[in-house]
């Protein structure tokens, strides 16, 4: 491997393909019984990054191998001329830069990750990070590997997994029963003009991440624009958002559910947030939202066979609501951070 690896400027369609060698073999290893990311969708994520800036390192070995994947998020303009909102920032209001490190499982043990982290951590603090952030799989190499790096965990999340096969008969009944006061609707990716003020209100209501968890409070921009932004982004991959909201007899917009389809004919979508404002929690409003989105689901999409979420292990309520649905775990992942030392 090279002692300094180098940025991959410009990925030709040879680089994407040894990307995904790394990613798949890597993916097979750590996360064995789960089908692997195509490669339009592993494609989709390096070319399509959403409003944020990518670095990327490929290693390959002195055969040419690809035995290395690494990826830096930053925002657009750069850590001294970025906009509020724009990405996370740590607590002291720095940039807290994204990392993605991943080892084909043959090179691993080798040194690799170490001096490509090197690397990655070099090149994050010459842009101004404050800190880096990242997340791995429980009980793989790569919870060790960060541990004993001056990485600490912040956040710990329990993956789920639903077949739709699976849902509970109740469930499946419950898009219809009536919830007094309210109602609801659905629309495919950004909010219509008339529930997005609505929209984002709920997007804000979400729990926010601990402070230690390396994100301060309101670093993330949740406006009209941002909203519009992250529908657009999953277009450009290719993919659909897909939500169902409750509104209140008002018409005010008091809760919403979402999940990501996928574009690369993948038989698994992904369950975003699901959000229910303030004042309006404990009528069974996530439940009820979640089984119509199901029943969307399975009646307009029929080649999904599962649907996949993942939830902070301390929101006990959300967990509640998935295990009636049906959710199962999967998986847990950590989210680490790490301090940079400023110059």
């Amino acid at each position: 491997m090279p002692a300094n690896p180098s940025p991959l400027s410009a990925p030709t369609a040879e680089d994407l393909h040894a990307w995904y060698r790394v990613q798949s073999a890597a993916f097979a290893h750590d996360r064995p019984g789960e089908p692997v990311p195509s490669h339009a969708a592993v494609q989709a994520r390096l070319t399509a990054p959403g409003g944020r800036r990518q670095v990327l390192w490929l290693l390959r070995s002195p055969a040419s191998d690809p035995v290395a994947t690494a990826s830096l998020r930053l925002p657009a303009g750069g850590a001294a001329g970025s906009t509020p909102g724009d990405a996370p920032t740590d607590r002291n209001g720095g940039v807290a830069g994204e990392i993605r490190m991943t080892v084909h499982p043959a090179h691993r043990r080798l040194g690799t990750g170490s001096r490509l982290l090197a690397t990655v951590t070099e090149a994050a603090a010459a842009e101004g990070c404050g800190t880096l952030v990242g997340e791995v799989t429980s009980g793989t190499s790569g919870e060790g590997f960060l541990a004993t790096r001056g990485f600490v965990p912040v956040l710990r999340r329990t993956w789920q997994r639903l077949a739709l096969e699976d849902v509970p008969a109740p469930v499946a009944e419950l898009p219809g029963v009536p919830h007094p006061g309210y109602r609801l609707t659905a629309w495919e990716g950004a909010a219509p003009g008339a529930l997005a003020e609505g929209f984002t209100a709920a997007l804000r209501s979400l729990p926010p991440l601990p402070p230690e968890a390396g994100l301060a409070p309101g670093a993330t921009r949740w406006d009209a624009s941002c909203v519009h932004e992250t529908a657009e982004l999953a277009a450009r991959r290719g993919d659909r958002l897909l939500t169902v909201a409750a509104l209140h007899d008002t018409g005010d917009l008091v809760g919403y559910a979402t999940v990501l389809l996928p574009g690369d004919g993948a038989r698994r979508a992904r369950q975003y947030d699901t959000a229910v404002v303030p004042g309006h929690r404990g009528h069974g409003l996530a439940l009820w939202m979640t089984a119509e989105l199901l029943r969307r689901l399975t009646a307009a999409h029929p080649g999904l066979t599962e649907l996949h979420t993942a939830v902070p292990d301390d929101n006990r309520h959300l967990l509640t609501v998935n295990a009636a649905l049906g959710f199962r775990p999967l998986r847990r992942t950590v989210r680490y951070r790490h301090r940079l030392r400023t110059r």
